[in-house]
């Protein structure tokens, strides 16, 4: 399992990922560490916890000190407890997180914000969703809920999650002090910093629990799965005339899976293959 299992409850034996853990959703974590100063003008953006790993330090020291930006991802890595990762999710898990975690609501993408000056305010045109205690204090923070908060009850956050799916929209489950998960963000590249920080430097996101395979007897080499993947891991095989997925590259996000008509496509439990049990 990774790390995060380890440390806040996955089941190794029977395949249960630590966020399925209903123990990682408890309000008395939310209320715990809800302290003086915990929290930036934004309101659930919170101060990093290890200190000069911020997102601006890794970007700095990538472009002026190449051997010290290889130590501070070692040490991300190292002290991941300590900090907010994400971690990729596939729908039927973001589905599985909306029967176990409530209050759920929709709200406005920040990624998008910062990435392109577009603010979501109007719940039509919401694209993430917060979880838990603090989807209750919103009013608390106005510049972050802009466009409010839009509670939905367990069938109408899968309706959500499948739509955003059929958009082209990955999922990952957001941490906010381990392990307290307060959301599901359903977002695209290149708007996404978080899979823009993996991608580019190696640091805040996690892959699933998952990874993508083929079925060749059942795939019709339709093309779908190709434009689906956000992230480089399919390409099509002439030769074959069918995708190949280089399942090194896959981070499990499923788009490719729910996409394909023929369901030649499925999601295997990443530590079932020898090679990929530590790509996270």
């Amino acid at each position: 399992m990774c790390i995060l299992c380890d440390l806040y409850g996955g089941d190794r034996e029977n395949r249960i990922p630590w966020y399925l853990n209903p123990e990682n959703y408890a309000r008395q974590e939310y209320k715990k560490r809800e302290e003086p100063g915990q929290y930036s003008e934004w309101g659930t953006t919170y101060r990093d916890e290890v200190e000069g790993m911020g997102l601006q330090d890794f970007i700095d020291a990538r472009n002026e000190d190449p051997e010290k930006f290889g130590e501070m991802v070692k040490r991300w890595w190292s002290d991941l407890s300590k900090t907010r990762p994400g971690q990729v999710i596939p729908l039927k898990d973001a589905c599985t997180i909306a029967d176990i975690c409530s209050p759920i609501g929709t709200m406005s993408c920040e990624c998008k914000l910062w990435s392109r000056g577009v603010i979501e305010d109007d719940v039509n045109t919401q694209t993430c969703t917060g979880l838990g205690a603090g989807m209750l204090k919103w009013e608390r923070w106005p510049e972050r809920y802009k466009g409010g908060v839009n509670l939905l009850d367990p069938e109408g956050v899968k309706e959500f999650l499948t739509k955003l799916d059929k958009q082209g929209f990955m999922h990952l489950c957001m941490t906010y002090f381990l392990p307290f998960i307060g959301g599901i963000c359903n977002c695209d590249l290149p708007d996404c910093y978080i899979y823009r920080a993996r991608q580019d430097l190696g640091v805040y996101l996690l892959k699933s629990h998952y990874v993508a395979k083929v079925n060749y007897d059942m795939c019709t080499g339709c093309k779908k799965c190709v434009s689906r993947c956000q992230l480089g891991a399919i390409r099509f095989e002439e030769t074959l005339k069918k995708p190949h997925i280089d399942m090194y590259k896959c981070y499990g996000c499923g788009l490719c899976e729910t996409a394909c008509p023929s369901g030649a496509i499925e999601l295997v439990w990443r530590e079932s293959i020898p090679g990929l049990r530590e790509v996270w």
